[in-house]
């Protein structure tokens, strides 16, 4: 299994790994509140958000192992940041015909005009049309290579 897991693509490695380790750190916060306060209902968020990332890993590790997503690779076209903090909301990625808008979910920082954008989303995700192009809402991962390489 473990060679497996090292056969998938960095940035979905990366995903699992953050939501198992994200799971076991409330699992465990879970348990010293637990035993500190004695008092489950004060401990039972940890409990609740440690089983959810817990789920949610598991499903995207067998997802992942199953070969039940696709990896769409595009040209970053256009970058849409917020007002003041220049925090990055969207990036549009032209495919081979369509141009894509890609909600953004995570700070990135290095990403610019140009870069090749990697797209890694479940074989079921819904593609909605949007202005001239298309709109993605959700993926598992997303990975950037910057121009060059």
């Amino acid at each position: 299994m473990k060679e497996r897991f090292y056969e998938l693509p960095v940035p979905l490695q990366k995903q699992i790994a953050i939501r198992l380790v994200g799971g076991a750190v409330f699992l465990l916060l879970f348990i010293i509140i637990l035993l500190g306060f004695q008092d489950f209902y004060f401990s039972l968020p940890c409990l609740l958000l440690s089983g959810f990332l817990l789920i949610n890993g598991i499903r995207l590790c067998y997802n992942s192992f199953a070969g039940n997503y696709m990896c769409i690779q595009g040209t970053c076209e256009k970058i849409e940041t917020s007002g003041i903090r220049k925090r990055t909301k969207g990036i549009w990625v032209q495919l081979e015909e369509n141009i894509v808008k890609i909600p953004i979910r995570q700070r990135m920082k290095t990403l610019s005009i140009g870069d090749t954008v990697i797209i890694y989303l479940s074989d079921k995700t819904p593609v909605y049309e949007h202005e001239s192009g298309y709109m993605i809402c959700s993926y598992y991962a997303l990975g950037t290579e910057k121009r060059g390489n």
